[in-house]
């Protein structure tokens, strides 16, 4: 059985153009993609990418889609590191699918990190996919903040977690001929909140937060509006309890960058402990989720 798949393979290989399937090579919608690459298709469509155009968030901010300026990372012609997209000018509702990420025009081939043999379309492994230039192309601020924090880490190592080995393609007879090879998370998740990676001690009448665990700014976006929210019960020697409440959002430039201390000042007196919370919203959803609780406490004199 082996040897007859090898043969079938080879004789297949030979005749790359008789498998060809013209119609990936036009801009196609990514259901024609999902066809064979049914598993990442499904991931795919649950991420934020899939509703990068449709978003009724995005349809606000950009007035309707007249901001001109807004829309071609949102509906992008093709990705390539380090160059802002240019707007396509049709299938606007898959957002930022398969195509413009993975087909470049200039080769007549899809293009990804692995080597692969596609007899429905050329392929060809490209080593930009690896490397967090890539996805600055369109998130250019919080690249900018990656770069600053001087890490190994990429974007892809967080947000397109390792899944292990699996099948790229599950369509019939292609399947057979393809071993299971690295596959990556196309649902691109946000960071899930760990109070591990905030830092937060009192220091007489302020508290102290850092960001020590995200290597970027906390929340971070180019144009959404993601926050960081601080609420405080504070609690005084002389029994007064005030309450605070803290804003921290890339839009008011008062996020948390990477390993740098920021101070929160609290009302004047004599303080025996903090009882804190930390919540983080991001920009599509309504309500936060927690991130830390904690209680400070002033050692006794």
């Amino acid at each position: 059985m082996i040897h007859l798949l090898l043969l079938l393979s080879f004789l297949i290989s030979g005749c790359d153009r008789l498998f060809l399937e013209e119609d990936l090579l036009r801009r196609p919608k990514a259901k024609r993609c999902g066809e064979c690459h049914t598993e990442i298709l499904r991931e795919w469509e649950e991420s934020r990418h899939r509703r990068a155009w449709e978003s009724e968030k995005f349809r606000e901010e950009s007035e309707n889609y007249s901001k001109r300026k807004c829309l071609p990372c949102h509906a992008p012609v093709q990705v390539y590191e380090g160059e802002k997209p240019e707007l396509r000018g049709k299938n606007l509702e898959d957002g930022v699918s398969c195509v413009p990420c993975h087909f470049k025009e200039e080769t007549e081939a899809m293009h990804g990190p692995l080597e692969v043999w596609s007899p429905p379309h050329p392929s060809r492994r490209d080593s930009s996919y690896e490397r967090s230039n890539f996805c600055g192309s369109c998130h250019r601020n919080t690249f900018e903040e990656w770069k600053r924090a001087g890490v190994e880490k990429t974007c892809q190592d967080c947000h397109m977690p390792f899944l292990g080995k699996r099948d790229l393609i599950q369509k019939f007879p292609y399947n057979l001929f393809h071993l299971a090879k690295r596959r990556h998370d196309h649902r691109f998740p946000p960071l899930k909140a760990k109070g591990e990676d905030l830092s937060v001690r009192l220091e007489g009448s302020r508290i102290v937060i850092e960001n020590t665990g995200v290597p970027h700014n906390l929340p971070t976006a180019d144009h959404g509006d993601p926050k960081l929210y601080l609420i405080a019960e504070v609690r005084y020697r002389n029994g007064k309890v005030r309450r605070i409440r803290r804003v921290f959002s890339p839009q008011t430039e008062t996020a948390l960058p990477y390993r740098e201390p920021r101070t929160v000042k609290l009302p004047k007196g004599r303080v025996e402990e903090v009882r804190l919370r930390i919540l983080r919203r991001l920009s599509w959803r309504k309500k936060p989720e927690l991130v830390k609780e904690v209680i400070l406490r002033t050692p006794s004199p």
